[in-house]
């Protein structure tokens, strides 16, 4: 897996917490995680790609507007490891992030873990 595959699988998979249109939002988490992906955050975790989908569902309806940016990519030995901001809707700093990331054999995302 070379970097800048990882690197957009990335962008897609964070412009899905962008996107509250389902289509749009499916599309996305289907170019980037894994159907089996596991996923664990301080806000929930879960097992599936439709699970993702619905924790990020849940996510956009009880913070509405917030928007997040990527502030560095680390990549190494096929792994990834994201540093991001959410803003909240008047765009004040809300929080920082991280996300590491482990693509399956596939190159899609196969395991997710966030720490904010």
């Amino acid at each position: 897996m070379d970097d800048d595959t990882l690197k957009r699988r990335w962008t897609a998979y964070f412009a899905a917490y962008a996107t509250v249109d389902k289509d749009e939002r499916q599309r996305l988490l289907e170019e980037s995680v894994s159907e089996d992906v596991v996923f664990t955050n301080p806000g929930g975790e879960g097992r599936s790609r439709s699970g993702l989908n619905a924790h990020i569902e849940g996510f956009q309806k009880s913070m509405p507007g917030v928007s997040f940016s990527t502030d560095k990519i680390h990549v190494h030995h096929g792994e990834l490891l994201a540093v991001w901001t959410m803003y909240k809707p008047d765009g004040t700093k809300a929080a920082t992030g991280y996300n590491f990331v482990r693509p399956d054999r596939d190159g899609l995302f196969g395991y997710m873990a966030g720490f904010f």
